[in-house]
């Protein structure tokens, strides 16, 4: 008998993929395989957003406490942006969405989310004053 995705989805997804190999279409679960693979999508962008968030966190600290810029600082703004770049190289057609106005709204204000509290960040602006392509440019720097 055939997993059930509703109680066990571990099963389920074992014989999909074991369908999907042999070829045996006829068996596979059509309507919950496409939900999963379009929530493999939005997984893609959310942890793309979740990465840019981190970089926008970072370069407003960089810009706004100047006095306490570090080697630190620098290194998680380049590995975050390597991070970025190597996600964007895997799977390009995301890289449309960092020109989405939404989406680049939604990363700035859980940026500021992250940096709200701290000093001299409690003032940015309510939109991000650089693009995510600014951001993601390896000599882009915020004064």
């Amino acid at each position: 008998m055939a997993a059930s995705y509703e109680n066990d989805f571990a099963e389920w997804t074992r014989e999909q993929a074991f369908w999907l190999r042999s070829g045996d279409l006829a068996l596979l679960d059509a309507q919950h395989l496409a939900e999963e693979v379009d929530h493999m999508a939005w997984n893609c962008r959310h942890e793309l957003a979740m990465r840019c968030v981190g970089l926008q966190a970072h370069l407003a600290r960089w810009q706004r406490q100047s006095g306490y810029r570090c080697g630190l600082w620098r290194k998680l703004i380049d590995l975050q942006r390597t991070r970025i770049l190597r996600m964007l190289n895997r799977m390009p057609s995301l890289r449309n969405t960092l020109v989405e106005a939404d989406f680049v709204q939604d990363v700035w204000i859980d940026a500021l989310m992250r940096v709200v509290g701290e000093d001299q960040c409690y003032d940015l602006p309510d939109a991000s004053p650089w693009t995510l392509e600014q951001a993601l440019a390896p000599d882009f720097w915020p004064d």
